[in-house]
């Protein structure tokens, strides 16, 4: 086993121990190499818990930082959970982003929605959600560890290699959070006229400069494929608000301008009447451009579609209505909702407008003892003293 020569054995641990055995006996080889083991083996073990200790760190730092797997999106409705997000397919390249909120925030913080859209050249997205970076005092939100990352994830797996763009419906809190998650990229920011660019400064500490201002119904974004996205103004929940249209897919993007499911708010006659008007521009918009077959099938996306559950007669009897997207009708029916108490409507019989009084589901919003006004599906809720007053009308004591 051994030769008459020298034997040089050099033994690490850890890079420490270095053992010389000499040209001895079989026996007392044995006997040294074993008293050799043993003085080296405490290092050894260091050694290997050290490793051990590399391994299960690196193997977590993997796993909390698994990339976004879109591959189980394969037809629309699919739809997959990743960090704070619910991604849904809606479309073939077409995704909602959903940020399902926490109930220990308020208002935006209980749930948002972005919308992303990818053509042949390029990919358009709307809307940029809560500030999970650095949190939202007004919202009650806090920030998240790795926010930017995990957005940036999503997004930039579902586009691949396209450049992309993103358009803000509207500058308030809730839709224009995470813009710090592509500051550092080479991303266009738009925004439409008439929005209070200086708000995303107050807000989130951001340079209101990276913004491009565009004009409503002339901007348009061609992405590619005969992909084109349009825009319109429609205001009265912002001064600037836009919505997109993707005729091509038959897909209406009005974030908040419609509200939702549960209508929208007005605290203002001057507010009711611009929406009015800007909503029938939509109605005529659609009308001219879209045929019969087009307008039925028109599936409108909102920004907090959880709010779309709830039914528009608001009986306290009524069970919630399951309502992933509103339609053509509730176009029509909101505009009609806002012309009829404009013109006094509810308070002629058979005129399809009714007060139907409060409602505990809007409370949250500052709205209990105002009215609500439904026309079919369309719901607006105003205080009942400004509606006489839009109306020209004195209200009764």
């Amino acid at each position: 086993m051994f030769n008459n020569k020298r034997d040089h054995i050099k033994t690490h641990a850890g890079g420490a121990a270095i053992v010389e055995l000499s040209r001895i006996p079989l026996f007392s080889n044995l006997y040294h190499y074993k008293k050799t083991i043993k003085n080296i083996m405490p290092r050894i073990t260091t050694a290997l818990i050290m490793c051990g200790v590399l391994f299960a760190t690196f193997s977590c730092t993997q796993q909390s930082e698994t990339p976004f797997d879109s591959s189980s999106l394969v037809k629309p409705g699919d739809h997959v959970k990743y960090g704070s997000y619910v991604v849904y397919k809606i479309g073939e390249g077409i995704y909602k982003i959903n940020d399902p909120g926490t109930t220990t925030g308020r208002y935006g913080a209980w749930g948002v929605d972005m919308y992303l859209i990818c053509g042949e050249d390029k990919a358009l997205m709307i809307d940029l959600g809560n500030n999970y970076i650095d949190g939202c005092e007004q919202d009650l939100i806090e920030p998240r560890e790795n926010a930017a990352e995990e957005l940036r994830d999503v997004v930039y797996e579902l586009i691949g290699k396209l450049p992309l763009e993103i358009a803000i419906s509207h500058l308030h809190p809730d839709h224009d959070g995470m813009a710090g998650a592509f500051l550092d990229s080479e991303v266009t920011f738009w925004v439409g006229e008439g929005e209070n660019i200086a708000a995303i400064q107050s807000q989130h500490n951001i340079d209101p400069s990276i913004l491009t201002v565009f004009t409503q119904g002339e901007k348009t974004f061609d992405l590619g494929g005969e992909r084109i996205v349009e825009t319109l103004l429609v205001r009265g929940h912002s001064n600037g608000h836009t919505i997109f249209i993707l005729k091509k897919d038959l897909l209406l993007f009005t974030i908040d301008a419609y509200g939702n499911g549960v209508g929208q708010t007005f605290r203002s006659v001057e507010s009711l009447k611009i929406f009015a008007e800007d909503a029938q521009k939509l109605v005529d918009y659609i009308s001219a451009n879209f045929s019969p077959y087009e307008r039925y099938g028109l599936r409108v996306y909102v920004g907090h579609t959880w709010l779309n559950v709830y039914s528009p007669y608001y009986s306290p009897n009524k069970e919630k209505v399951d309502i992933g997207y509103l339609d053509w009708r509730y176009v029509q029916n909101l505009c009609s909702c806002a012309k009829g108490i404009l013109e006094g409507k509810w308070l002629v019989e058979g005129s399809g407008l009714l007060h139907v009084g409060n409602m505990s589901q809007v409370d949250w919003w500052g709205t209990a003892g105002q009215a609500i006004m439904v026309y079919d599906l369309g719901t607006i809720v105003i205080p009942l003293e400004l509606a006489f007053e839009a109306a020209g009308l004195e209200m009764s004591d």
